[in-house]
């Protein structure tokens, strides 16, 4: 299976998606769940940063290219 087969199912683009929105918010709110003021450590950054690129890759992926 190459990688053009596997961005064509469905599946794996809204796991794409649903993963880096859950990723960008789980590294923003980690601090506040624990009851810390928010302060984002380089992991935190990181994170965030992987999360947005992937939830914006399945954005793509699922609405623009068809």
């Amino acid at each position: 299976m190459n990688i053009n087969q596997l961005l064509a199912d469905k599946r794996v683009v809204y796991a794409l998606l649903i993963g880096g929105i859950v990723l960008a918010l789980l590294a923003i709110l980690i601090d506040p769940l624990r009851g810390n003021d928010i302060y984002l450590a380089p992991v935190q950054i990181v994170a965030l940063i992987v999360g947005v690129v992937a939830a914006a890759a399945g954005a793509y992926l699922t609405f623009v290219r068809k």
